[in-house]
């Protein structure tokens, strides 16, 4: 008895081992750890490449898909980083930092931070331009509850704006004398376009020129992700905690949206050649292409999906994914729908994963050899052994986990702490 139970405390004490040694020396070996952003790169000195913000180390990387390898990369942006997009030059990336609430473009030769602007509500000071949302929201005359909001913020989830999409505007393709950055406010229900052309002293300088939602009113926008203006002028937006995509024309009236019930948290839409929208359905581990004229869904991608944050169609007929929780990227191919490849591997998660499955593998053995034991009792006799019984039991619910894990993450995270914290604070 003595034996068996050290047994079983050496696998428990083995397994902890095994996941801590495993999460401390696998992580830094990987091309990417907790990617977001993955966005084929056509122009400039990485071409045929991909743009990735790699949110769990907090980097920036260009990678070579067909190699593996690492082209470029800055530790500039903070943990939990969301989105880069490249300039029309190619030299140069403006990124989602989460983490500061700022919004940076780089060069990428230099690794020079030659533009930022911040989304705090503070005060001008001679290192920083931040931005005075009080006065901001009095000029667009919203009421007391946005003012309320913007000058007594306290997000649970620790992030003031939680700052999470980028996208370059080239002001020319709109008839327009400077170029802006489009950024997503999700704390704050927002979205705002700002200048990016005048310079410190022009007019315009760090100017919002376009806005849409209102901080507080969450049947505008709710926690929203991916704002993307297409050439037309419209803008699409995963309003994701009221879950659907919109799109809005140049005098922000709303001209479409998806609602489907089956929608859960979509963090991305990308309008595709075809006219449809390819949609990131995040906690239904799904991408799904829609029908802009029918609504329905005419193409889903769901293998090997576990909280996926982006996708996007490349010109070869390629679906990239930038499949967060599950620390890698899958590449899909668009007619077929299967995988073609994978970048990363599960680390997160495979520790417990594989800790079941021996615990699994220990119970079944020790079930047989107690099984083989009770000779000249019946099969039935012996599954009522409670020895027996609780370990199939056991084996059961481990192997449920296993098959079901995917599922179980999406749950969990749909109904995790800090949603109720949130509740709590803001209801």
């Amino acid at each position: 008895m003595k034996k068996r139970t050290f047994a079983k405390l050496s696998i428990m004490l083995g397994a902890i081992l095994f996941q801590v040694i495993f999460l401390f020396w696998v992580p830094p070996l990987l091309v990417v750890q907790g990617p977001a952003d993955v966005d084929y790169i056509d122009v400039g000195p990485y071409a045929g490449n991909y743009l990735v913000t790699d949110g769990y180390e907090g980097s920036v990387k260009i990678i070579d898909f067909k190699t593996r390898q690492i082209l470029w990369r800055t530790d500039e942006p903070e943990f939990f980083v969301h989105d880069a997009d490249m300039l029309p030059d190619g030299e140069c990336i403006v990124v989602a930092d989460t983490t500061p609430d700022r919004v940076f473009v780089m060069n990428l030769t230099t690794k020079e931070i030659i533009w930022d602007w911040y989304a705090k509500n503070q005060t001008r000071d001679a290192y920083c331009d931040y931005w005075n949302w009080t006065e901001y929201a009095i000029r667009q005359g919203w009421d007391n509850t946005a003012i309320a909001i913007l000058e007594n913020f306290n997000p649970p989830d620790g992030y003031y704006t939680h700052l999470n999409t980028v996208q370059f505007i080239n002001g020319s393709l709109f008839n327009r004398t400077y170029d802006s950055i489009l950024i997503s406010l999700r704390n704050l229900d927002l979205v705002v376009e700002v200048n990016y052309t005048a310079k410190k002293g022009e007019p315009g300088y760090m100017n919002i020129t376009w806005s849409y939602g209102i901080p507080g009113h969450r049947s505008i926008l709710n926690r929203q992700h991916a704002p993307k203006r297409w050439l037309n002028g419209h803008v699409t937006i995963a309003d994701s905690e009221n879950s659907r995509i919109i799109e809005i024309d140049e005098n922000n009236q709303l001209i479409w949206e998806y609602t489907d019930k089956r929608l859960r948290w979509p963090r991305d839409c990308e309008l595709l050649p075809n006219g449809n929208y390819l949609i990131v359905d995040s906690i239904n581990n799904r991408i799904i292409e829609v029908n802009k004229t029918t609504n329905q869904i005419v193409r889903t991608f769901s293998q090997g999906l576990n909280l996926p944050y982006e996708a996007d169609l490349t010109t070869e007929g390629k679906v990239i994914v930038g499949n967060t929780m599950a620390n890698n990227i899958i590449i899909y191919d668009y007619n077929s729908g299967g995988i073609v490849d994978r970048i990363g591997f599960n680390f997160l998660f495979m520790p417990l994963i594989l800790t079941f499955g021996l615990i699994i593998v220990y119970y079944a053995i020790d079930c047989i050899l107690q099984f083989r034991a009770m000779h000249g009792k019946s099969i039935k006799e012996r599954l009522k052994f409670h020895k027996i019984y609780s370990k199939i039991i056991l084996i059961g619910v481990l192997a449920g986990i296993i098959i079901a894990f995917n599922l179980l993450i999406a749950v969990m995270w749909n109904y995790s702490l800090w949603k109720m914290a949130e509740f709590l604070l803001h209801p």
